[in-house]
């Protein structure tokens, strides 16, 4: 079954039988992704991050030849990880692309690092790797040499567009009556104990109420006046009851967390009455 969220071409059905003779039938669903913020992508070094920012061609920084990077990695993700193989790799596209020839990448064996900057300088580039760019919004001279070449990335299954998650109001769980977990379910987010912290640090306490109680299980109960405990209403005599003092109309409609009013009935079912404490706002 696809998910509430999920959409795409059918690819393949396939129909068979189980051991049971039971009819089985699996689907296959394909969906044409483009990359956008947030999609990861990693080299074959372990060198993994997200998409930060989408640029057009032109405003891309470009070598002296007119080339203009797929991609820009932050040089600070290399010497704290020690990927030399990266750089490796990025030198030896290089000179692979500009020869032809098949270079082997191999850690133990393969292109001697010296022979591969040997060749580069042949082609007329520097055996460091790095080359003078130009500003692509500007067209100004950089004042840095970067470090640039050929790495093979790919995408990984961590896309933004199956992880994106926000609700308004949704289905509810039967037995508190608070939002479901977890976006598969089209639950609610999460407001943890650090979140309600940080909102009584700023004395937001309205919000608070919002997000803890509007926003989640609110719920009327009506208490006693004379012995504090729970109440009722009953409809058919059309008057207030309570369990203790019969029927009288001192009673006080009260809002609060079904969370809370169910905590109190499984407290009294374990033979432990509260005194609900009223007082005026």
């Amino acid at each position: 079954m696809l998910r509430h969220e999920e959409k795409g071409i059918v690819d393949t059905v396939i129909m068979t039988n189980t051991t049971d003779d039971n009819v089985f039938v699996r689907v296959k669903v394909r969906d044409n992704r483009i990359a956008e913020i947030g999609d990861k992508f990693a080299s074959r070094h372990g060198q993994k991050g997200v998409i930060g920012i989408l640029l057009n061609q032109e405003d891309m920084p470009f070598t002296e030849s007119g080339i203009v990077p797929d991609l820009i990695i932050n040089p600070h993700a290399i010497p704290s990880r020690m990927t030399i193989g990266q750089l490796l790799e990025s030198i030896a596209g290089k000179y692979a692309a500009l020869s032809g020839h098949i270079v082997d990448g191999t850690p133990f064996e393969g292109v001697n690092e010296k022979t591969l900057r040997e060749e580069l300088e042949k082609y007329g580039f520097k055996s460091t790797g790095k080359e003078i760019m130009y500003n692509g919004l500007t067209g100004e001279k950089m004042v840095a040499e970067v470090f640039i070449g050929i790495v093979y990335y790919q995408k990984l299954h961590h896309m933004v567009s199956d992880k994106i998650h926000a609700r308004a109001r949704g289905p509810v769980q039967i037995l508190t009556r608070q939002p479901t977990e977890g976006r598969a379910r089209e639950g609610g987010l999460r407001f943890g104990e650090m979140e309600r912290d940080c909102l009584i640090a700023y004395g937001a306490s309205s919000i608070l109420q919002d997000v803890l109680l509007e926003m989640s299980d609110p719920t009327y109960i009506y208490v006693c006046k004379k012995c504090y405990s729970m109440a009722y209403f009953d409809s058919k005599k059309n008057s207030f009851n309570c369990h203790f003092c019969g029927y009288h109309q001192d009673i006080a409609k009260v809002k609060v967390a079904y969370a809370f009013k169910l905590l109190l009935q499984e407290l009294m079912s374990m033979c432990i009455i509260q005194d609900l404490l009223l007082k005026k706002r």
